[in-house]
């Protein structure tokens, strides 16, 4: 017996669900969140959003995708190692002044403390095509003979991260500003053994 198929899902249903949710975190930020709001505004129902997404993290990390993919080895290729990381740090920042990001990131990441399934998506969606976009240019450079081959990529990417990270979580520490990005360039062509020519 053939099954029959189900009812197609609504994607203007999902585009509405997910513009409703950006409205409210720009609006009221992310602990205004909650299903009633967002289908309420989306003109929707509470079955049809759990069709949809697993709960709001789940919908949020679909908002993020869609605003903030990206593809560091096309956009990233100077010709020269401290002006990619420098071209990083300035997309980096641009990202995490966002004002939907300002507005839910710290709520975001509380809710992957006890979600393993959505931890992972948010790694492998969002920061691993980041980490690996710096693996390729980590790689241009050491072809190049800039630094030394086998650079812990990780840790630079930790390195030019984590402080971004920590200065949006954390109220009443400096801004993201030119002093920063500097900083943080620095630091990770040191940890390189950059060599200039």
């Amino acid at each position: 017996m053939v099954q029959k198929a189900g009812r197609p899902r609504n994607a203007d249903l999902d585009v509405a669900l997910i513009r409703a949710t950006e409205e409210l975190i720009l609006d009221k930020g992310f602990g205004a969140l909650s299903v009633e709001a967002i289908t309420a505004k989306a003109g929707t129902t509470r079955p049809a959003f759990y069709r949809r997404f697993a709960g709001i993290p789940e919908l949020v990390l679909a908002l993020m995708l869609e605003h903030f993919r990206i593809d560091l080895d096309v956009e990233f290729d100077t010709g020269n190692l401290p002006a990619d990381l420098e071209a990083i740090q300035r997309d980096q920042v641009a990202l995490f002044e966002d004002p939907l990001v300002k507005s839910s990131f710290a709520g975001f990441l509380n809710s992957l403390h006890d979600n393993e399934q959505l931890r992972w998506a948010f790694l492998e969606k969002f920061f691993a095509p980041r980490r690996a976009g710096v693996a390729t240019i980590i790689r241009r450079a050491e072809n190049r003979g800039e630094i030394p081959e086998y650079a812990d990529v990780e840790w630079i990417c930790d390195l030019i991260t984590g402080p971004l990270i920590m200065r949006i979580l954390l109220p009443g520490l400096l801004p993201l500003d030119e002093k920063l990005i500097s900083n943080t360039v620095a630091s990770a062509l040191s940890a390189l053994g950059y060599r200039s020519s």
